[in-house]
C-alpha cells in the first residue's frame, strides 16, 4: 500500500507539472495559429481520452511524461507546408512556441511560492537565531577545525553570517570548498580553516555543527529502563547528571554510561522532575530504551502582497542558483552524479512532503516544476533548449542546417536522455539497497 501511495502521489507532482509544460507549448502553438493534433499524458497507446476539435485530449499508457504534437511537426511538405503546419512558421514563431513550455514551469514556481507567501510560510524559529554552535560531531569537518559547542559563526570566507538558516543555506550548497571561518569564543574572535564534506545520501554539504535543539521523548519500550524509571512520552530532557544536553548529545552520553546510575533532569507538564536511570547494553552500547525527537518550535510568516512576490522571486533566484552551483561541481567532479535523483526518488520525497502538510508538498512541486523548467531550456538535442538552439543560429545564419546534421543531432540527444533516465532509475534502486550501487555492480568499490 505505501508503494501504491507512493505512486499516486509522485503521478499527481508529475501531471501537474507536466500539464503545465504542454500547456505552454499547446497555448502558443495556438496563437501561432499551428494546428495541435495531440495533447497526451503520458507516452505510448492511447488509453481513453477525447477529441476536441482538432486536437485529440489523450490519456497514454505510460503516466512518466507527455507531449504536444503539432502539425507538420514531425511530417511535411518541404516545398508547400501547409499554413497551419509547425514548419510552415517562420524561426521567431518556432522559438516562442517552444519557449513557453519551460517558462510555464518556472511561472507555476513563481505563482505557488506566492500564494505559500500569501497564505503563511510555518519556519523553524531557530532558523532566525545567531549562528551559535550547539553540538559538533566528533571527528567531522568543524570538529577538525578546533570548533565547540558554543563558538558563534561570525563569517565564512568574509560573508557576514547572521542566523542559522544562513549558515546552513551555505554549508550545503558548498561540498568540497573550503571555509575561511571567523568564530567568538567567550567573546574573543578567532579564525580557523574548514573543509566542507558531503552527506553520502544526497551529497549536500556537511560541516557536522548543529542547533542545540532540545529533546522530547517520543516513545518508550515496554519494560525498558526508561519505563522502569517513570519516564513517559512528551518528557523533555533538559540535563544529564546536572549538565544541560541537547538533542544531537544525549545518545552519546547514554552510551558510555552504560551499567551505571545517571540523573536525567526532565520538564513534565512544565513541573520540574529528577529521575535516576540505568542504561543497559545492547548490541555493546547503553540503552534506556527510548526514541527521541528534537524539539523546534516553529512560527507562521505572513507577507502583503507586494512582499510575497518579493520574496518569491528570491527564493527561485536561490533554488536557480543552487541547481547551476550542483552542476558545476558535478562537472568538475567535487559532487557525484550519484545525487541526482529520479522517479522512485521524487516518489519517496513527494510521499513524505504531503505528509508533513501541503505548503511543504506543493513547495516541492514548485522546486522540481522550476529545475524541469530551466533543464529544458539546456542546449541538449531532444529538448526543447535543443530545439530552440538549432532554430537560433538557423535565424542566425539565415538559413536551415542540414536535415541529416538535425536529424544526427536529434536521436543522438534522444540516446543521451534514454541513457541518463536509465542511469537516474538504477541509481534510485542503488540508493535503498544496503551496498549502494556494489549491490548491482559487485565488482565496484
Amino acid at each position: 500500500m505505501n508503494i501504491i501511495y507512493q505512486f499516486l502521489t509522485f503521478l499527481f507532482v508529475l501531471g501537474i507539472i507536466v500539464l503545465v509544460h504542454e500547456f505552454g507549448h499547446y497555448v502558443a502553438a495556438r496563437l501561432m495559429k499551428i494546428r495541435v493534433e495531440v495533447f497526451s499524458f503520458g507516452f505510448g497507446k492511447r488509453l481513453f481520452g477525447k477529441k476536441i476539435g482538432a486536437t485529440d485530449f489523450r490519456v497514454s499508457l505510460f503516466p512518466l511524461g507527455g507531449y504536444v504534437r503539432m502539425a507538420g511537426e514531425e511530417e511535411y511538405d518541404p516545398q508547400n507546408p501547409r499554413p497551419d503546419e509547425f514548419m510552415a512558421k517562420n524561426r521567431a514563431q518556432k522559438i516562442f512556441t517552444l519557449l513557453l513550455g519551460p517558462i510555464m514551469n518556472i511561472v507555476l514556481a513563481f505563482v505557488i511560492l506566492t500564494i505559500i507567501n500569501l497564505n503563511g510560510v510555518e519556519k523553524e524559529k531557530y532558523r532566525f537565531e545567531s549562528p551559535r554552535l550547539g553540538y559538533v560531531v566528533k571527528d567531522s569537518p568543524a570538529a577538525k577545525a578546533d570548533l565547540r559547542c558554543g563558538d558563534l559563526i561570525v563569517s565564512i570566507n568574509n560573508q557576514l553570517i547572521k542566523n542559522w538558516e544562513e549558515l546552513e543555506y551555505m554549508t550545503h550548497t558548498r561540498v568540497k570548498d573550503v571555509f575561511q571561518i571567523v568564530y567568538q569564543r567567550q567573546g574573543k574572535q578567532s579564525q580557523t580553516h574548514l573543509t566542507v564534506s558531503s552527506q553520502p545520501y544526497y551529497e549536500i554539504g556537511y560541516a557536522g555543527w548543529y542547533y542545540g535543539f532540545k529533546t522530547r521523548i517520543d516513545t518508550i519500550e515496554p519494560g525498558s529502563p526508561a519505563e522502569q524509571a517513570g519516564l513517559k512520552p512528551g518528557d523533555e530532557i533538559v540535563a544529564i547528571n546536572q549538565q544541560p544536553v541537547y538533542f544531537m548529545q544525549i545518545n552519546d552520553v547514554i552510551e558510555v554510561n552504560a551499567n551505571k546510575k545517571i540523573e536525567l533532569s526532565i520538564l513534565r507538564l512544565k513541573n520540574k522532575l529528577n529521575l535516576t536511570v540505568v542504561p543497559e547494553i545492547k548490541n555493546g552500547r547503553g540503552k534506556i530504551g527510548v526514541s527521541l525527537k528534537p524539539i523546534g518550535p516553529t512560527m507562521i510568516v505572513r507577507y502583503g502582497f507586494f512582499r510575497s512576490l518579493s520574496e518569491s522571486g528570491k527564493s527561485l533566484v536561490n533554488m536557480t542558483t543552487i541547481l547551476f552551483q550542483v552542476l558545476r561541481k558535478m562537472i568538475v567532479g567535487k559532487i557525484s552524479v550519484k545525487s541526482f535523483s529520479g522517479p522512485i526518488e521524487i516518489a519517496r520525497v513527494s510521499q513524505q512532503a504531503l505528509e508533513s502538510g501541503f505548503a511543504n508538498f506543493f513547495m516541492l512541486i514548485a522546486f522540481i516544476s522550476l529545475q524541469l523548467g530551466i533543464i529544458n531550456l539546456f542546449p541538449i538535442p531532444g529538448l526543447d533548449g535543443g530545439h530552440l538552439l538549432i532554430f537560433t543560429i538557423e535565424a542566425i545564419i539565415r538559413r536551415d542546417l542540414n536535415q541529416k546534421l538535425k536529424t544526427v543531432l536529434l536521436y543522438a540527444g534522444f540516446a543521451f536522455l534514454i541513457s541518463l533516465m536509465a542511469f537516474i532509475i538504477l541509481n534510485d534502486i542503488a540508493k535503498t539497497l544496503p551496498k549502494g550501487w556494489q549491490s548491482i555492480l559487485p565488482f565496484l568499490r
